[in-house]
């Protein structure tokens, strides 16, 4: 009995360790999705409106230009100014040119591919551009007026679906394997079965009935004889 005792109180010490402990890694997963999704959007580069900035490309491949309602600027260097946040909602594209470091205009494709809105930053997506040699190239931006801008980068989901799905998996087996430990920890052992005489014919065959046979009512006293009676036996 106190080795069936330990063993449940272990099983409650571990459902209790991957019930909690599983709820809290998956909401640390579903938050480092959010924070993913933050640190992408923040992480690309942005021109405003009415100037002409320069972007170093770093790598080649496919951009995608996402005219920014809401957001900030870094600190800009050059002749342009530009307000160091801005917040408006009456633009769904834009005019840009991209020039090489040859003055040759790079073409874009137009698309509706993602959008984002971390709080900060909000943006659609207009273009996507093919950068074919690592350099600098200069971002256009028209109108001037009322200021927004036009951040350059990738899917701004990257990586963030992968960590939302671990946080939803780690929550499932939270749940399940936390709550079968404490199911199978809280079960109480069955009671032991009430010991008794049990009524047993004889080995002999001799059927002995010390109170009554289970099921049938306590036999009548007797006055001592062991054979019916009979009668009278008379003289010769």
């Amino acid at each position: 009995m106190a080795e069936d005792r330990t063993r449940r109180g272990w099983m409650l010490v571990i459902g209790v360790i991957l019930l909690v402990g599983g709820l809290i890694g998956a909401g640390a997963l579903w938050y480092a999705g959010g924070q993913r999704l933050d640190d992408n959007v923040a992480a690309f580069a942005r021109a405003p409106s009415g100037c002409a900035t320069t972007l170093d490309f770093e790598r080649t491949g496919e951009f995608t230009l996402y005219v920014e309602t809401s957001g900030r600027l870094n600190d800009l260097s050059g002749d342009c100014v530009a307000e160091a946040s801005y917040d408006r909602d009456d633009l769904e594209s834009a005019d840009v040119g991209l020039d090489g470091a040859d003055g040759e205009t790079v073409a874009t494709e137009p698309t509706e591919s993602a959008s984002y809105d971390t709080g900060t930053f909000a943006g659609t997506a207009f273009a996507v551009v093919t950068i074919e040699e690592s350099g600098e190239y200069v971002l256009s931006v028209t109108p001037a007026g009322e200021q927004f801008a036009v951040a350059v980068g990738g899917d701004p989901n990257a990586g963030v679906a992968l960590l939302r799905w671990g946080a939803v998996l780690l929550a499932i087996v939270a749940l399940i394997g936390g709550g079968v430990s404490l199911v199978i920890g809280s079960r109480r052992p069955a009671p032991a079965p009430e010991s008794g005489d049990a009524w047993q014919p004889e080995p002999d065959g001799v059927t002995t009935w010390p109170i009554g046979p289970p099921g049938f009512p306590a036999p009548p006293p007797t006055t001592g004889a062991s054979a019916p009676a009979g009668p009278p036996m008379l003289p010769p």
